[in-house]
């Protein structure tokens, strides 16, 4: 992989803290609840012995460790009794295509099925990225459910693509691995009701960069494998980071991820009709996506309608077209001060006004441009389907608009600090727009 200087330079910084105190934290708590062993002994930068050949390793020595800078990765020195293992891995996803209709789908085809879980069952596993993602496993919440997800999903994708079986043994890999850098962030910063500051949303945003760095350090995997990992949160259309990257830009296997990694994420929510808001999302944000494979996914989601019995539809309807005004009124009230602030604060107004502009375009090439919404409301009253549809887009259009917001402050950290007042006023104006998107 060619990268920038820049990137370089962050890579060297990840690399300074790839013993810190979060992923540490997870990874000696682990001990708490199986043995893990210091398979060879753990020293200091400076060759200080902190833990003996042998030793069991447990959050009692969290603090000793974290108090020196180490010689190797904890995760060189450590071995789990009860590890990640192939054929775990391949269980867990026999498991997922049993249980989640979605994911049976992917696995209809036998020659699917069988392609997917050789892949998966075949990937390099070393022993200190086994490691890894048993912490993520075990400590890391949802974290290992996620990558198994994404793999399966990615596969699929790679299959349509024609990839060689190496090419999906890679893929499979950078699937499992991708969110690997997540380990490093505070969990505290995922908690539902967490609001990041700048700072954080940086954190959260470098998250590719530090999964990068320790895939990058293992010989076992092909350079493919990096490059996919770091590219999994860019967009075809420039929106994404952490590079900020466009079209022949990103590599197919990071395309692959990129979209895997959303149908994932999308399909994990408990919230209802997950898969009709997946192919509202998909439609919507189609300039960000590869088109041939965001049809793949589309044609898997029209095998399975969403269905409402009558009761349900007619409690709902009345409730939906009320909200869809509210929500579009404020939208367009909300566009209409943007030409304002955007003018006092002309760098910080120009990015943010070229982003709501490509999200009105992207409505309108669904068919529901924000200034139609409204009378679309009330021309299909009767018809609870389209309804849905559209509360979903109303929905949706929200999320979007705010992960913009969220875009604006990272790509602008000094804005929630400026005195410039024309900054002051767009950043005011922001903030109270994200509160009332909640």
């Amino acid at each position: 992989m060619h990268f920038p200087q820049a990137v370089k330079e962050k890579y060297a910084l990840m690399a300074e803290e790839t013993n810190d105190e979060h992923y540490l934290k997870a990874a000696t708590e682990l001990g708490d609840s199986q043995e893990v062993l210091a398979h060879q002994a753990i020293f200091s930068n400076n060759g200080i012995k902190l833990v003996e050949r042998g030793v069991r390793v447990d959050s009692g020595l969290f603090e000793r460790l974290l108090n020196h800078r180490l010689q190797v990765s904890i995760d060189e020195s450590l071995t789990a009794e009860k590890a990640v293992t192939l054929e775990e891995l391949r269980d867990q996803a026999e498991a997922l295509i049993a249980e989640r209709p979605f994911y049976g789908r992917l696995a209809a085809e036998l020659s699917d099925r069988v392609t997917l879980l050789g892949a998966i069952g075949s990937i390099a596993l070393p022993k200190a990225m086994a490691f890894r993602l048993t912490v993520a496993r075990d400590r890391g919440g949802a974290l290992f459910a996620h990558s198994l997800q994404v793999a399966l999903i990615a596969l699929y994708l790679g299959i349509r693509q024609e990839l060689e079986v190496p090419e999906l043994r890679a893929l499979a890999a950078a699937a499992l691995l991708h969110d690997i850098g997540m380990l490093h962030i505070d969990p505290e910063m995922m908690q539902a009701d967490h609001r990041l500051d700048a700072g954080e949303r940086r954190q959260l945003h470098a998250h590719p960069l530090t999964a990068t760095m320790i895939v990058k350090q293992r010989p076992e995997y092909p350079q493919a494998v990096g490059r996919a990992v770091l590219e999994h949160h860019e967009r075809l259309d420039g929106s994404g980071y952490p590079r900020g990257l466009k079209g022949a830009e990103i590599s197919v296997m990071g395309r692959i991820l990129l979209l895997a990694e959303v149908v994932a994420a999308v399909l994990d929510k408990t919230t209802s009709a997950a898969e009709q808001r997946l192919s509202l999302i998909l439609r919507l944000n189609h300039g960000k996506f590869d088109a041939q494979m965001s049809r793949a996914i589309l044609k898997l989601l029209e095998q399975a309608a969403v269905e409402e019995t009558d009761a349900e539809q007619g409690s709902r309807n009345a409730a939906r077209i009320k909200s869809l005004g509210d929500d579009f009124d404020k939208w367009n009230e909300a566009r209409s001060e943007l030409a304002h602030y955007a003018a006092a604060a002309p760098v910080v107004g120009a990015f943010l006004t070229n982003r709501v502009v490509a999200l009105e375009r992207s409505l309108a090439d669904a068919g529901l441009h924000p200034d139609q919404l409204k009378s679309v409301c009330v021309d299909i009253r009767d018809q609870p389907g389209e309804i849905r549809e559209l509360a979903m887009l109303a929905r949706e259009a929200g999320w979007q608009l705010k992960g913009i917001i969220q875009d604006v402050f990272c790509r602008f950290p000094t804005l929630e600090a400026t005195e410039v007042p024309g900054e002051v006023a767009i950043r005011d104006w922001l903030l109270q727009l994200s509160a009332q998107l909640k």
